[in-house]
């Protein structure tokens, strides 16, 4: 874990202090962090970790959604976890049809109190910035 917070860590953690850049949350599980979520749906992880410890306050956009590390965990699941972690984006590449079973989840878990929309909000205006140019 320290060598992950001395090297791994640490270009993603300079650029997001010193730049509004989108970061990509993979959906790798550390262990160390949170044993039972990838990266990219752990509240954990990208709230105390990326926005809070690093200060980020870009976009978060995660892998694809159609890969098996999403896919297996189920859409549904893995659509309102990544939201409810503060992930901006959630990218459907290659099953466009996905799309909007992510939408309905994502839209049933919003009106049953599931995911925080003052927070939705703060992504809608983070997608809506334009990237500063550097």
């Amino acid at each position: 874990m320290k060598l992950l917070r001395a090297r791994g860590r640490k270009p993603f953690q300079d650029v997001s202090k010193h730049s509004d850049a989108a970061i990509m949350p993979g959906h790798a599980i550390l262990a160390e962090l949170d044993a039972e979520y990838p990266v990219s749906f752990s509240r954990k992880i990208v709230q105390q970790v990326i926005r809070g410890e690093w200060g980020c306050q870009g976009l978060l956009v995660t892998d694809d959604f159609t890969m098996g590390a999403a896919c297996n965990r189920g859409l549904c699941d893995a659509t309102v976890r990544a939201l409810g972690a503060r992930v901006d984006l959630l990218p459907i590449a290659f099953d466009q049809d996905k799309y909007f079973d992510a939408m309905h989840c994502a839209q049933q878990a919003a009106q049953c109190g599931a995911l925080d929309l003052s927070m939705l909000e703060r992504s809608s205006a983070r997608r809506l910035q334009p990237f500063a140019s550097q």
